[in-house]
């Protein structure tokens, strides 16, 4: 009579499997590694941008709420509030006048890298009334702000 034996085998892994990463597998994590470290600096230079973007816009408005509130001050016949749109347009700075240490608006606003500029419309938008647009550039020459007053008599 015969007796089946069964031998029982066990797979198991190779030695030299099991010891650590292989070549393929650090290059993909140094590949992902690199891919995040470079998106992590292009966000990091996307912020400074803008905020810096943001802090000029800020000054910008801080600038031109210097210079409204000085031209609403002045009487309404000052030389300063003479007309400068002939044939042109308030957003037109050709004719505008500008702040600077000559003027009271530039010695108000003090030394500043942006330009400061405004128009003056008579009778715009009635008689008897004056447009006034106030129009600040960055140092770059970029218009960063504008505002109107009108100022009646």
């Amino acid at each position: 009579m015969l007796t089946e034996v069964r031998i029982n085998r066990r797979v198991r892994p190779a030695w030299h499997a099991s010891r650590g990463f292989t070549l393929v597998e650090i290059l993909v994590a140094c590949v992902i590694l690199a891919v995040g470290i470079l998106a992590i600096s292009q966000t990091t230079v996307l912020g400074v941008r803008t905020t810096n973007l943001i802090r000029n816009y800020a000054e910008g408005r801080e600038i031109l709420a210097k210079g409204l509130e000085v031209l609403k001050l002045l009487p309404y016949d000052d030389p300063l509030l003479s007309s400068t749109c002939v044939d042109s347009t308030l957003s037109d700075t050709t004719l505008a006048y500008r702040a600077d240490s000559s003027n009271v608006v530039g010695r108000t606003i003090g030394p500043t890298l942006y330009g400061v500029y405004w128009n003056v419309a008579d009778n715009t938008p009635q008689p008897r009334f004056k447009t006034i647009r106030m129009i600040v550039y960055s140092n770059q020459g970029r218009r960063l702000i504008d505002a109107d007053y009108v100022k009646w008599r």
